[in-house]
């Protein structure tokens, strides 16, 4: 049981026996009475791909083009099964017939649709837990991109943030339910059942994607579903002739909004005004002002807006997907080939995606049946040298939007640096351009086995063995060199040739860095499904272990004669330095081990219960604290099953009760900490004429840390009216979350030297909310619209945290949302000296530092100054939303199709200051002018507070830093913002073209699409051009992308 570890003789077995399975399969012909017969829709149209089963045998067949089938039965009073997604199954004995004509019916009711779940699937109407899930159609309407930023809005209960626009990193950060921990709160994401990534798969391999929310759904994940989990299911094989699809698209992406710069005049006339403000004389003359203004023949001042120089208009993206999918009663395949490129709008900056996949079903003899699945990836990223972090400070859009608008891109052949501060030397397009670059691949391969065995003698009973085999490789390359550029100096109004500032060493640096990663999953499980009278009965028993191990290796040189050829052995030197050597590596390994049961029970498809639990270990706990078990149940109740509510039936189909409760765990914490882990002094010690690198123990350990646990209850209920017109789902949910690992140093004195356990289950933290889904669907002659709104909210609340007793309690965090937004509470603009000699102001700057139109602070203790340790307090909600929204409409007339998404967010606050992720905050582009000495955004100059303006929306200008006698850049509710916003996410308008004349061509069908991405916006901060989604630290950061894009899919 607590063998947790895959040793080298278990692999070896594995491998031998996938072999052997492999090689031993067999097929199955049959050959007897023909029956053929045609099947239609209820408006007399073909139906192409319908599923024809000779009941209880393995042998079928599908319809072909004209929607005809023929198929061999042994007995002439067989009965045929014919099943067809979208449309009610149904049953036809034969009774001596050889020639049918079958009409199917569109399934309206919904009730017998399928759900993905743990290791597993379940009908809808039997599921007693929360669970959401979104299929394939409806992944593949957004446009093509990271498939993270295809979800937001579409589930209820799922919260994203999408950050960045960049290129291979514009996914979104996804939540369950919110954040119920202190620590890591990323949900668990599972593909086919096994621990991978998802965000970059190709949608057009995607069946669908669920996501578990409560205890009874999520239980048999055990240790890693305290903050839910996402399912992803791929695509498999079905019972068809060979069906081709190719899907390509080509998209154009420009930025949805960045703020507005100063143009080079208005940069001379306001940084003027505002040293005037400041009481000092004015940097630019009125010649400059005219040459900037006019143009200079010498060439030495121009107008220039340094984003439109760094950024293009737009950028394509081109997918290409073909697949083919099909088979028989022995075999099923599924296969999916792709190709994805995404340009940028910086130069260098680009991804290129490779994905292949193939699923393979085969029926065995005697009840086994085979199941081998292959998945490739390869991932190629290409970025300048210092990337486009939104912390960066050499980012080259915080460059360009701390350059003066005054002087030429380039002057005497070389690219100009232009900054207040003439010691700064950089210059936007040659950072990105010319520094250099950092490029990396990755290339992934997953691989699972599945041996299944339906034993003939038990009904129901499922023997089954799946073994996964993942792994990774990636290599990352960057280069750095110097050059020379034009620096421009304001006060001398002259130019220097000098070095661009990249800091030590002075010499070109590459480094190489490598690491690869693999992953080992088996999954023994028994699963037992039967009928009896009024009961159902299923059960699940599964065993799973997993095994990962990381390693990794760079290195980093320095000096090179020859600058064109990028390798390490042309280097003059490795790299040394005080923080780290040019030579680095590491290695991990990570194993955990579970039991799964689980039991559900059905009494006349009215009464339901789950019950599960799984039983887990990991390492990262001491031996004695390994293991954890975690329980949970659910039970739901159909009410419009019974018989008192027979009346209502015609009108109400399902009326469903659910409810569940449980326990859940989450083991991602630092790794051993309950151990000494022994550190490299960095300082050389000399024994003799020796030297050695000393070794020390880091702190202090606590083996008695164990499991973070979450108590999770949740009831909801389920309602359709109408054959489906109109339904409604909600949940209600409480989670409490107990034996947060926190730090402990709040709890003991100063006097013990820090001789302490760093790390402790002391936090608390609550967290509830509910979720709804409202949805309405009809037709009217040939006018086909369905409506689906969904809305989440969630609120935490932090019951127990490690704080000081000296803290305020205006700054305590305990009883207090998490996230919340500190900084000072504001009493308006000083409009007067007067008013400023008779308030408390900041403690570390004189009265006459302050001017009027500069921010007044309250002063909570009443101490007579203002300073962050006392009168800091909580001011504004959490920049993730409490609550999230989405509404899907989609409408359908002939070969037209329409469908509109609309996605947002509320309850949430942006800060225009920078939180950084230490937590420290301060003045950003957006809330103090000339930040940086550079360039600032019109909205925070032109409604910026005069004499003339005193109720202005911002403070007065000034040139002054913060730390130098700013008042105005520090963290107050001043610069805070509502967040809020609605987002038009996706608009697809497609046309499918479905005749005799392609189908004599061999096609069956051809489908035009236009799709738009983030097309509009409404927020509060759309009229600062500010995205509501921007990080809430400015210091320039890649933009979300507006996306138009024109599709074609074809199908064989």
């Amino acid at each position: 049981m607590k063998a947790l570890f895959f040793g080298r003789n278990t692999k070896r077995t594995l491998f031998v026996l996938n072999c052997f399975i492999l090689l031993t399969f067999s097929t199955n012909t049959y050959a007897q009475n023909n029956v053929r017969g045609t099947v239609k829709d209820s408006k007399g149209e073909s139906l192409i791909g319908v599923n024809v089963m000779v009941k209880g045998t393995s042998q079928g067949t599908i319809t072909d083009l004209n929607g005809d089938f023929s198929i061999n039965v042994a007995n002439r009073n067989a009965v045929l099964e014919f099943s067809y997604v979208g449309f009610k199954s149904q049953e036809i004995g034969l009774q001596g017939k050889t020639l049918l004509n079958v009409t199917m019916m569109e399934d309206t009711e919904l009730l017998d649709e399928v759900v993905v779940v743990g290791y597993g699937t379940q009908k809808k109407m039997h599921v007693t837990g929360s669970v959401a899930q979104v299929d394939a159609k409806d992944i593949v309407r957004a446009p093509s991109g990271d498939l993270t930023s295809t979800l937001a809005g579409k589930l209820p209960g799922l919260v994203a943030t999408q950050k960045s626009g960049q290129p291979g990193a514009d996914g979104s950060n996804l939540l369950i339910r919110g954040v119920s921990t202190l620590g890591n709160a990323a949900p668990m994401i599972i593909v086919d059942d096994v621990q991978r990534s998802f965000n970059n798969l190709d949608p057009n391999e995607i069946e669908s994607i669920t996501i578990l929310k409560d205890a009874s759904s999520a239980a048999v994940y055990g240790m890693q579903g305290a903050s839910g989990v996402i399912l992803i299911t791929t695509k498999r094989g079905s019972m068809q002739k060979p069906q081709i699809t190719y899907t390509g698209k080509v998209s154009y992406n420009q930025n949805t909004n960045y703020p507005k710069f100063l143009n080079g005049p208005d940069f001379i006339k306001w940084y003027n005004k505002a040293l005037d403000m400041d009481g000092k004389d004015p940097l630019f003359s009125e010649a400059v002002y005219n040459k900037v203004l006019n143009g200079d023949p010498e060439g030495k001042y121009a107008n220039t807006d340094w984003f439109s120089a760094l950024m293009k208009n737009g950028a394509f993206t081109t997918h290409h997907n073909i697949s083919v999918n099909g088979g028989n009663e022995t075999t099923k395949y599924f296969l999916s080939l792709g190709y994805y490129d995404q340009g940028g709008i910086l130069d260098k900056y680009a991804f290129k995606r490779y994905n292949l996949r193939s699923n393979i079903d085969v029926n065995l003899n005697h009840g086994f049946k085979l199941g081998l699945d292959l998945g490739a990836r390869q991932e190629n990223r290409k970025a300048g040298y210092y990337g486009v972090n939104n912390q960066d400070w050499n980012n080259p859009i915080n460059l360009a939007q701390r350059m003066m608008p005054i002087t030429p891109t380039e002057y005497d052949g070389l690219p100009v640096a232009a900054n207040i501060d003439e010691s700064a030397k950089f210059n936007p397009m040659a950072f990105n351009s010319l520094t250099g670059y950092n490029n990396s691949v990755m290339n992934i391969v997953t691989s699972s086995l599945t041996l299944a065995w339906d034993v003939p003698w038990i009904k129901g009973l499922n023997l089954k063995l799946k073994t996964s085999y993942d792994k990774d490789y990636t290599t990352a390359k960057s280069w750095r060199e110097q050059f020379k550029m034009n620096s421009y100096n304001a006060r001398t109004e002259q130019y220097e040739i000098v070095e661009a500032n990249h800091g030590d060493p002075k010499e070109p640096v590459l480094a190489n860095n490598n690491s690869q990663a693999q992953r080992l999953t088996v999954q023994p499980s028994i699963t037992y499904a039967k009928s009896f009278g009024k009961h159902d009965l299923s059960a699940l028993l599964l065993y799973e272990q997993s095994s990962y191990e990381k390693e990794n290796l760079g290195v980093t040189a320095q000096g090179f004669d020859l600058t064109t050829l990028h390798e390490i052995d042309l280097a003059k030197d490795i790299l040394l330095g005080k923080k780290a050597s040019g030579v680095r590596g590491g290695s991990y390994i990570f194993n955990r081990a579970g039991y799964v049961g689980r039991i559900n029970y059905s009494y006349e498809g009215k009464y339901l219960a789950e019950l599960v639990a799984r039983y887990d270990g990991s390492v990262r706990f001491p031996a004695e604290n390994r293991w954890g078990f975690f329980p949970a149940a659910s039970f739901g109740w159909r009410l419009s099953e019974e018989a008192f509510f027979a009346p209502y039936k015609s009108k109400v189909e399902n009326l469903k009760l659910r409810a569940s409760a449980g326990l859940l765990g989450n083991d991602r914490i630092a790794d051993f900490q309950y151990l000494n882990l022994m550190n490299p002094n960095p300082p050389t010690i000399y024994i003799g004429d020796k030297e050695y690198i000393s070794i020390y123990t880091a702190g202090n350990v606590n083996r008695d840390i164990t499991w973070e646990k979450t108590g999770t209850y949740n009831v909801g209920f389920d309602l359709m009216l109408s054959k489906g017109i109109f339904g409604l789902e909600f949940d209600y949910f409480y989670k409490l979350t107990n034996d947060i690992l926190i730090g402990s140093s709040a709890l003991y004195p100063p006097s013990l030297g820090g001789n302490h356990p760093s790390t402790i289950n002391g936090g608390k933290v609550s967290n509830k909310g509910f979720e709804l889904v409202l949805s309405h669907q009809n037709t009217i002659d040939k006018f086909q619209y369905n409506i689906r709104g969904n809305v989440g909210w969630s609120r935490n609340k932090v019951l127990r945290m490690n704080e000081s007793p000296n803290v305020p309690d205006y700054q305590k965090r305990t009883g207090r949302k998490m996230g919340e937004k500190m900084g000072f509470i504001t009493q308006g603009l000083y409009q007067s000296d007067e008013e400023i000699i008779n308030s408390a102001t900041l403690g570390h700057l004189s009265k006459d530092q302050i001017r009027p139109g500069d921010i007044h602070y309250k002063d909570l203790n009443g101490d007579g100054k203002i300073d962050k340790a006392q009168d800091y307090t909580f001011i504004g909600n959490n920049n993730l939303p409490e609550l999230m929204y989405g509404l899907n409409i989609a409408a359908a007339w002939k070969n037209f199709d329409l469908s509109l998404f609309f996605q947002g967010a509320a309850i949430t606050d942006v800060f225009l200051s920078g939180v950084y992720g230490n937590g420290h905050v301060d003045a950003t582009i957006y809330t103090r002018p000339f930040h940086g000495k550079g360039n600032s955004p019109y909205f925070l100059i032109e409604n910026s507070w005069t004499p003339e303006n005193p109720n202005a929306e911002f403070t007065r200008l000034s040139t002054i830093a913060a730390e130098k006698g700013n008042c105005n850049g520090w963290a107050s509710e001043w610069w805070i913002r509502d967040g809020s916003y609605l987002r038009l996410k996706n608009v697809q308008l497609g046309y499918t073209l479905k005749n005799s004349y392609i189908r004599n061509l061999g096609v069956d069908n051809i489908r035009l699409m236009l799709t738009g991405g983030n097309l509009f916006t409404w927020s509060k901060l759309t009229k600062y051009n500010i995205d509501p989604e921007t990080p809430e630290i400015t210091n320039g950061y890649y933009p979300q992308q507006r996306t138009y894009e024109f599709g074609i899919s074809l199908t064989l």
